[in-house]
C-alpha cells in the first residue's frame, strides 16, 4: 500500500516538473494578431456591460487572462472566450485562419461580435485539418446566414454547435442546412432565434447516409415552425431534449407524429398555442419522457386552453410546467370523479398564471411522488382550499405565493413534515403561525406580504432554517425565539411591529443578510458584533439608539442601512468596513466629521443626510472614494474648507448625483465640482456661498446634467447660460437668490429641453425673453417675486404648449393678459397676482379645460366676472381679489362644483349672492367675498359642509343669519362683520366644534348672547361688538390662545419632477385692541385670545369663570350697561394686555391687585360709578394717567386731582345707555386745558415726525389705515354716529 502511494507522489511530482510557466510565444503572438478584430481580448471579461470601462489584464502571461484557458501541462490554449469583444464596426467578415495556431483548441466562443460571415477562402473549413480537437463552437448573437453552413460542416470534431440569434432562413437548398448532417459527432445543436421554417428539417436527412445520429439536444426556440414539423423530426431518433418554444404550433398535437422520438426525455413547447395531445392507436408512448413544459403564448388572440386529459399519455413524467392556461371547470369536473390523472411519477409540478378550478389538486392526484409544487398567480376566484395541500405529504418544496389565498393556516399543515422549503408570500393569510412548529425539516420559510399577527415563538423549533422571511406582516412582540435558529443565513423581519431589543441575534453567527427595517425595535446594537459573516444589514426605520461601535467587526458588509433611527456619536467604527458599496446613515443624530469614510474605497452609494455631521463643502474627506457615484448629504452642518485653496488636488470620484443642501456657510463655490464631468443631478440648495455669479461652467462641463437646483444659495450677479445648446438639462431651480439684471435673451434657445424652470424670488428686471417660447418641453415656469416688467411674450404663449404651471406673481408686468395668439391650453395653475395687468379677464382661458388654480388678484383688471369661469369643471381655486371688477356675480349651472376656494374680495361687485353657490356645498373650503357691495340674504340652500373659512365682512348683507353654517363642523373662521344682518345669534353655533374666530362686529344682531357659545372649546377671538345684544354675559364663555399656527387652507398641492409645490391663501382678521383696529395674520393670531362685546346693551354683573379666560389677551366690555364691581379675579389674568371696561355703570373700588398684571398696556375704566381711591402708581398701573379713570365722580386720589377726605357716599344712578352726567367737573376749565394740551401734542408730534423718518413712515401708515376705516364707516352708517345705532 505504501509503495502505491509513493508511486502516486512520484507521478504528481514528475507532472508538476513539466508544468508550463506561460503560454506559448507562437500562440501569444496569434492572440495579438486577433486583437484588431477582438479588441478586448486582453481585457477583463464584462459581458453585457458596455457602460463600465473594461479593465486591461495586468499579466503578460496570456494563460492568466480571463478570456483564455490553457492546458496546465502543455501551456497550449484550449479555450477562447471572445464574447462581446469585437470592434465597433457592424457586419464585418472574419478570417477564421487566424485561429490555426491554436492546435489544441477545444472550445471557441465568439458570441455577440456582429460577424456577418467569413473572408473568402478563409472560412471555418480551414480549421478542419489542424483543430481536430475543437468540440464546442458558439457563434450565437451574430449576423451569420445560410452561406456559412457549408464551411462549418467540415468541422467533423464538433460535438456542440450554437447558431442562435443569427439570420438563418434555410433558403439555400444546396449549401444550407443540408450540410449539417456531415457533423456526425454533433450532440447539441442550437438554432434558436432565427427565421427557420418547416422546410429545413427535411434537409437534416442528409445525403449518402449522412445523419445526425448522435444528436441528443436540439433547440429550435423562436422560429417559424408549425405542427407539420413533427414528422420531419423522425430522423433524429436519439433525440433526448427538444425545444420548440415560441414558434407557431397550435391546437392539438397528434401523438402518431412523435412515435420515432422514443428516447425523448425533455419536451419544451412554451409560447405556442398547443392545447393538448390527441392519442393514436399505434402510439407507443414516451416511455422516457420526464419533463414537459407548456406555456401559453400571451399574444394569442383567443386565449389559451388546455386538455389535462392528454397528460395521461405521459405516465413517466417527473416534471410538468403549465403556465398561463385557461382550463375551464366543466372539463375538469368530469375527471374529478375518477382517480385523477396517471401522474404517479410526477416529482415537480409548476402552475403559473393560470385559471384553474379550485379542486385542481385532487384532479392531478394521487401525486404520491410529488416533491415540489410551485403555483404562482392562480386565478384568485378559484384558489384551492388550504386543506387540499395537506394531502401532499411527501412534499419537500411548496411555493404558492401570489394566489390570493385567504384565511388561517389549517392544522393539517402540520402533517407536511417533509417540507424543506415553504413560500406563502403575497397572499391574504392571517392569524398566528403556531401550526408550523412541527415542520422541523424546514430550511427556507417565506411568509412575507400577508396579514399574520401575534408572536413568533412557534419558530424556535425550526432549527434547520437557513432562510426566513416574515416581512410585511403584523407580527409583534420580541424576537427571542430566533436565538435557537443558529443555521440562519438570511433573515428578513422588515415591516412588522416587533419591539424590544435584538439581543437574541447574537447567536446567529452564520447570518449573511439581515433586514429588521420598519419595526419598533429599540436599544443598542451590541448583539450584532458577533455576526461577522454579514454582507447586507438593514436596520432602518426603528428606534435604535446609542453608538455603532458594534459594527466595526462586520468587515464583510457590502450594504448597510441605518437610516431613520436615533443613533448618535461619531462613525469611526465604519472605517474598517472597506467592502461597503452602499451606505445609508440618513435621519439619525450622528455628529462629528466624516473622515472615517476615507477608507471605504468600494463605496458607490452614500446617504448621510439629516444628521449633525460637520461636512466641508469641498468634500475633501471623500476624495479617495474612486467608485462613488451617488452622494446625499442634505441637512447637515456644511462649512467652508479653510484649506481648499491651498490644496488643488482633484477628487478620484466622478459623481452622477450630489445632494448637498442645507445648512450653513459653504464659503466659495465647491472647487471639486470643476473636476466633475458626468453629473446628472445636482442639489446645492439652502447653503450660503460667497459667489457673485451663476456657476454656468457646471453646465459647460457636464453635458449629461439633467437636474440643477441652486435654490437659496445667496448667489448674486447676472445669470449666465452655457455657450452651447445644452440638450440634457430638464430641471433648473435658482430661486430665492440675489441674481439681478435681465434674463438672458437666448436662454430659451440654449436650454431648449427645460421642463421645470424656477427663477422666483430674485431681482431680475427687464422683460421676459421671447425665446422662452423655444422651450417646447416646458411644463413649469416660475418667475414670481422679481421686478420684471413689460407684457407676456406672445411667442411664449404659442410655443410653450405643454406648460402646466405659470407663476408670474408679484412683478411689475403690465398690459392685457393673453391678447394675441394663445396655445397654452394645458394650464393647471396660472398665478398672475400682484402685477399691473389691466384689461378684462381673457376669454381664451375658457379653452384651458384642465385649469385647477387661477389667481389674478392684486391687479387692475376690470369688467364683469365672465360666466365661463363657472363652466371650468376642473377649477378648484379662484382668486380675483383686489381688482376693479364690477357688476353682479353671474349665475351658473353647477359645472364649477369642484371649486374649493373662491376669493373675490375688495372689488366693486354688487347684487345678491346667486343661488348657484349652493352647488359648492360639498367641496367649498374657503370663501372670501369681503369688501364689496353685495346685498340681500344668504341663499337658504347654501350649506357648505366642508368649509373652513368664510369672509363676508364689509358688504351690505341683510336679514337673519340662516342655517347656512348649521352643519359646517370644520369651520375655523366666520367673519360677517360690517353688514346689516339682524335677528338672534343662532343656537346652532354650538355645532361649529372647530371654530376659532367668530367675528360679527357692527351688525344688527339682538337678543341675548347664546349660552351655546360655551360649548366651543377652540375659540380664540369673539367679536360681537357694535350690535344690539342685551341681557347678561354668559359666565361660561371661554377663549384660549392656540399657540400654534392653525392649519391654513391649501389651494393646491402638486408634484412636478419629484418636487412638491403648494399654494395657500391667507385673509387677515380685523380686531380691535387697545382702542385701535388692527389686521392680524395667522402667525400673530396664534398668540391672541380676546373677547369684544363693546357697544351693545348688555346688563348685569361681570362674572367670567377665570379658568376659562386665564390666557386671555384682550377684553373689551365698554359701552354697555354693566353693573356691579370690577372683578378682583381679573388680577389672575396674567397675560392680559388690554382691558376696557369704560362707559358702563360699574361700582365699587378698582382692585389694587391689578398692579401685578405685568403685561397690561391698555386699561380704561372711565365713565363708570367707581368709588374709593385710585390705585397707587406702582407696577404696571404706573403707566396709566387720569384719562383712564375720568368720569368716575366718586374716585379720589392724585390721578383724578381730588382729595380722598372727607369721603363722599357714592350713589348708584339708574342704568342708562344715554347717561351723560359727568359729575362735578368744571367743564370750562376742562375745555381750556384740553385745547392747550391738544395744541402742545400736535406740535410735539410734528417735531418728532420731522426728526425721525421711521416714525414718520409709521405715522402715515396708521393715518392711511384710519382713513380706510372711516371710509367703510361712512359707507355703511352715514349719518349714524359711533356706537349709537339702535343702542
Amino acid at each position: 500500500m505504501e509503495l502505491k502511494w509513493l508511486a502516486l507522489v512520484l507521478v504528481v511530482l514528475s507532472l508538476g516538473a513539466g508544468l508550463c510557466d506561460g503560454c506559448l510565444e507562437e500562440e501569444r503572438s496569434a492572440l495579438f494578431q486577433l486583437k484588431p478584430f477582438f479588441e478586448f481580448i486582453n481585457y477583463k471579461f464584462q459581458p453585457y456591460n458596455f457602460e463600465l470601462n473594461p479593465k486591461k489584464e495586468s499579466s503578460s502571461n496570456c494563460c492568466e487572462w480571463e478570456r483564455v484557458e490553457c492546458n496546465p501541462i502543455t501551456g497550449r490554449v484550449t479555450h477562447l472566450f471572445l464574447n462581446f469583444s469585437g470592434s465597433n464596426k457592424m457586419d464585418w467578415y472574419l478570417n477564421a485562419s487566424l485561429f490555426l495556431p491554436f492546435e489544441e483548441l477545444q472550445n471557441l466562443s465568439l458570441i455577440g461580435n456582429s460577424i456577418a460571415g467569413c473572408v473568402a477562402n478563409q472560412g471555418f473549413e480551414r480549421l478542419s485539418l489542424k483543430l481536430d480537437k475543437l468540440e464546442n463552437l458558439d457563434l450565437s448573437a451574430n449576423y451569420f446566414n445560410d452561406s456559412i453552413l457549408a464551411s462549418l460542416s467540415e468541422l467533423s470534431s464538433l460535438k456542440s454547435l450554437n447558431l442562435a440569434y443569427n439570420i438563418f432562413t434555410g433558403s439555400n437548398p444546396t449549401n444550407g442546412i443540408e450540410m449539417l448532417p456531415k457533423l456526425n459527432n454533433l450532440e447539441t445543436l442550437d438554432l434558436s432565434r432565427n427565421r427557420l421554417g418547416n422546410n429545413i428539417l427535411s434537409q437534416l436527412d442528409g445525403k449518402e447516409g449522412m445523419k445526425l445520429n448522435k444528436l441528443e439536444v436540439l433547440s429550435l426556440y423562436d422560429n417559424l415552425f408549425n405542427n407539420s414539423i413533427f414528422p420531419s423530426l423522425a430522423v433524429l431518433s436519439n433525440l433526448k431534449s427538444l425545444d420548440l418554444s415560441y414558434n407557431q404550433l397550435e391546437g392539438a398535437i397528434y401523438t402518431k407524429d412523435l412515435n420515432a422520438l422514443s428516447n425523448l426525455e425533455d419536451l419544451i413547447l412554451s409560447g405556442n398555442e398547443v392545447n393538448g395531445f390527441i392519442p393514436s392507436q399505434d402510439f407507443y408512448g414516451f416511455s422516457n419522457l420526464e419533463e414537459l413544459n407548456m406555456a401559453c403564448n400571451l399574444d394569442a388572440d383567443a386565449g389559451c386552453s388546455f386538455s389535462l386529459q392528454s397528460l395521461g399519455l405521459f405516465p413517466t413524467l417527473k416534471t410538468l410546467s403549465l403556465q398561463g392556461f385557461n382550463i375551464n371547470e366543466t372539463r375538469m369536473a368530469s375527471y374529478s370523479h375518477n382517480k385523477g390523472l396517471n401522474l404517479r411519477s410526477l416529482e415537480e409540478l409548476e402552475l403559473h398564471e393560470s385559471s384553474l378550478p379550485s379542486n385542481f389538486i385532487q384532479v392531478f392526484g394521487p401525486l404520491i411522488s410529488l416533491k415540489i409544487l410551485t403555483a404562482h398567480g392562480i386565478d384568485g376566484n378559484n384558489t384551492p382550499p388550504m386543506n387540499d395541500f395537506c394531502e401532499l405529504i411527501n412534499l419537500q418544496e411548496l411555493d404558492i405565493k401570489g394566489n390570493n389565498l385567504r384565511g388561517s393556516l389549517p392544522m393539517c399543515f402540520s402533517n407536511l413534515t417533509s417540507l424543506k422549503k415553504l413560500s406563502l408570500s403575497y397572499n391574504q393569510l392571517f392569524e398566528n403561525i403556531s401550526v408550523l412548529k412541527s415542520l422541523t425539516l424546514l430550511e427556507s420559510l417565506d411568509l412575507s406580504f400577508n396579514q399574520f399577527f401575534g408572536n413568533i415563538s412557534a419558530l424556535k423549533s425550526l432549527t434547520l432554517l437557513e432562510s426566513l422571511d416574515l416581512s410585511s406582516n403584523q407580527f409583534s412582540g420580541n424576537i427571542f425565539a430566533l436565538k435557537s435558529l443558529a443555521l440562519l443565513e438570511s433573515l428578513d423581519l422588515s415591516s412588522n411591529q416587533f419591539s424590544e431589543n435584538i439581543s437574541a441575534l447574537k447567536s446567529l453567527t452564520l447570518l449573511e443578510s439581515l433586514d429588521l427595517s420598519s419595526n419598533q425595535l429599540s436599544g443598542n446594537i451590541s448583539a450584532l458584533k458577533s455576526l461577522t459573516l454579514l454582507e447586507s444589514l438593514d436596520l432602518s426605520s426603528n428606534q435604535f439608539s446609542g453608538n455603532i461601535s458594534a459594527l466595526k467587526s462586520l468587515a464583510l458588509l457590502e450594504s448597510l442601512d441605518l437610516s431613520s433611527n436615533q443613533f448618535s456619536g461619531n462613525i469611526s467604527a465604519l472605517q474598517s468596513l472597506t467592502l461597503l458599496e452602499s451606505l445609508d446613515l440618513s435621519s439619525n443624530q450622528f455628529s462629528g466629521n466624516i473622515s472615517a469614510l476615507e477608507s471605504l474605497t468600494s463605496l458607490q452609494w452614500l446617504d448621510i443626510s439629516n444628521n449633525k455631521f460637520h461636512i466641508p463643502s469641498s468634500l475633501r474627506p471623500l476624495f479617495n472614494l474612486s467608485k462613488l457615484k451617488d452622494l446625499n448629504a442634505n441637512n447637515n452642518n456644511i462649512h467652508a474648507d479653510d484649506h481648499e485653496m491651498s490644496h488643488s488636488s482633484a477628487p478620484r470620484f466622478q459623481l452622477s448625483t450630489i445632494e448637498l443642501s442645507c445648512c450653513g456657510s459653504g464659503g466659495s463655490f465647491p472647487q471639486f465640482l470643476y473636476h466633475q464631468s458626468e453629473l446628472w443631478v445636482v442639489f446645492l440648495s439652502d447653503i450660503y456661498f460667497k459667489v457673485d455669479r451663476f456657476p454656468f461652467w457646471l453646465l459647460e462641463n457636464n453635458t449629461k446634467l439633467a437636474t440643477l437646483s441652486l435654490m437659496n444659495c445667496s448667489l448674486s450677479g447676472p445669470f449666465q447660460v452655457p455657450s452651447y445648446v445644452h440638450s440634457a438639462l430638464s430641471y433648473l431651480d435658482i430661486s430665492n437668490n440675489a441674481f439681478g439684471g435681465n434674463i438672458p435673451v437666448k436662454m430659451g434657445a440654449h436650454l431648449p429641453v427645460l421642463g421645470y424652470l424656477n427663477m422666483s424670488k430674485n431681482y431680475f428686471n427687464g422683460s421676459i425673453p421671447s425665446s422662452f417660447g423655444d422651450m417646447s418641453s416646458l411644463e413649469v415656469l416660475d418667475l414670481s417675486n422679481n421686478q420684471l416688467s413689460g407684457e407676456i411674450p406672445e411667442h411664449m404663449a404659442i410655443g410653450c404648449s405643454l406648460l402646466q404651471v405659470l407663476a408670474l406673481s408679484n412683478n411689475k408686468l403690465q398690459g392685457s393678459i393673453f391678447v394675441g395668439n394663445f396655445n397654452l391650453t394645458n394650464f393647471s395653475t396660472l398665478e398672475l397676482n400682484g402685477n399691473n395687468f389691466t384689461g378684462m379677464i381673457p376669454n381664451v382661458l375658457a379653452n384651458c379645460s384642465y385649469l385647477y388654480i387661477l389667481d389674478l388678484s392684486n391687479n387692475s383688471i376690470y369688467g364683469e366676472v365672465p360666466s365661463w369661469i363657472w363652466n371650468m369643471s376642473e377649477l378648484a381655486a379662484l382668486d380675483v381679489s383686489r381688482n376693479q371688477l364690477f357688476g353682479r356675480l353671474p349665475q351658473w349651472r353647477g359645472y364649477a362644483s369642484n371649486l374649493e376656494q373662491v376669493a373675490m374680495a375688495d372689488n366693486q361687485l354688487e347684487g345678491s349672492i346667486p343661488r348657484a353657490i349652493c352647488s359648492l356645498n360639498f367641496k367649498l373650503q374657503f370663501l372670501d367675498l369681503s369688501m364689496n357691495s353685495l346685498s340681500g340674504t344668504l341663499p337658504s340652500c347654501f350649506k357648505p359642509v366642508s368649509v373652513r373659512e368664510v369672509h363676508l365682512f364689509k358688504n351690505k348683507l341683510q336679514g337673519a343669519l340662516p342655517n347656512a353654517f348649521h352643519d359646517s363642523s370644520s369651520l375655523v373662521t366666520l367673519d360677517l362683520s360690517y353688514n346689516h344682518l339682524k335677528g338672534n345669534i343662532p343656537n346652532w353655533v354650538s355645532n361649529l366644534s372647530k371654530l376659532s374666530y367668530l367675528l360679527l362686529r357692527r351688525n344688527h344682531f339682538e337678543g341675548e348672547i347664546p349660552i351655546q357659545l360655551c360649548k366651543l372649546d377652540r375659540l380664540s377671538l369673539i367679536d360681537l361688538s357694535q350690535n344690539n345684544l342685551s341681557g347678561g354675559i354668559p359666565s361660561c364663555l371661554k377663549v384660549f390662545a392656540l399657540n400654534y399656527v392653525p392649519e391654513q387652507y391649501i389651494w393646491h398641492e402638486t408634484i412636478y419632477y419629484g418636487m412638491n409645490s403648494s399654494v395657500s391663501i391667507e385673509v387677515p382678521i380685523e380686531y380691535t385692541v387697545k382702542s385701535r383696529s388692527y389686521n392680524y395674520k395667522r402667525r400673530m393670531l396664534q398668540y391672541m385670545s380676546g373677547i369684544d362685546l363693546s357697544c351693545n346693551k348688555l346688563t348685569g354683573e361681570i362674572s367670567f369663570e377665570t379658568k376659562n379666560i386665564k390666557k386671555i389677551f384682550t377684553l373689551n366690555l365698554s359701552h354697555n350697561s354693566l353693573t356691579g364691581p370690577v372683578p378682583q379675579a381679573f388680577s389672575n389674568l396674567m397675560e392680559m394686555e388690554s382691558l376696557d371696561l369704560s362707559y358702563n355703570n360699574l361700582t365699587g373700588n378698582i382692585p389694587a391687585e391689578f398692579a401685578v398684571l405685568h403685561f397690561l398696556e391698555y386699561f380704561n375704566v372711565s365713565y363708570n360709578n367707581l368709588s374709593g381711591k385710585t390705585p397707587e402708581r406702582i407696577g404696571q398701573l404706573a403707566a396709566f394717567d387720569e384719562s383712564n379713570y375720568v368720569g368716575n365722580p366718586f374716585l379720589c386720589g392724585s390721578l383724578v386731582g381730588k382729595n380722598c377726605s372727607p369721603v363722599e357716599t357714592p350713589f348708584t344712578p339708574k342704568a342708562s345707555a344715554g347717561n351723560k352726567d359727568h359729575g362735578f367737573i368744571d367743564m370750562d376749565a376742562f375745555y381750556a386745558s384740553f385745547f392747550a394740551c391738544y395744541v402742545m401734542v400736535l406740535l410735539c408730534i410734528a417735531a418728532v415726525l420731522y426728526i425721525n423718518p421711521y416714525w414718520r413712515q409709521a405715522w402715515f401708515y396708521y393715518i392711511h389705515m384710519a382713513v380706510d376705516s372711516c371710509y367703510y364707516f361712512v359707507i355703511d352708517n352715514f349719518p349714524r354716529s359711533f356706537c349709537s345705532g339702535n343702542m
